[in-house]
């Protein structure tokens, strides 16, 4: 999977736990950072999880802790990702 395919799975992701903002997410990036996304973590950790099962993986907790923007979780799927 490329970073035109994550970064499509990540907006996907977006959408499905933010849906009355998916337009917003249209323009984001993967410099965009998770904090400037306006998510509460409810939210963000929902569509950690939507990514996670769309990976077939798990991400350690290890890991998250240092994802502060979108490539950060791409990089994360190209890591642990089916």
């Amino acid at each position: 999977m490329d970073n035109t395919e994550i970064l499509t799975l990540i907006k996907s992701a977006l959408a499905e736990v933010a849906p009355k903002r998916a337009s917003e997410f249209d323009g984001v990036s993967l410099d965009t950072t998770i904090e400037s996304l306006g998510l509460d973590s409810i939210a963000t950790m929902e569509m950690v999880g939507i990514l996670e099962e769309s990976a077939d993986t798990t991400f350690p907790d290890e890991d998250l802790t240092n994802v502060s923007s979108l490539g950060d979780l791409a990089g994360l799927i190209t890591k642990h990702g089916a």
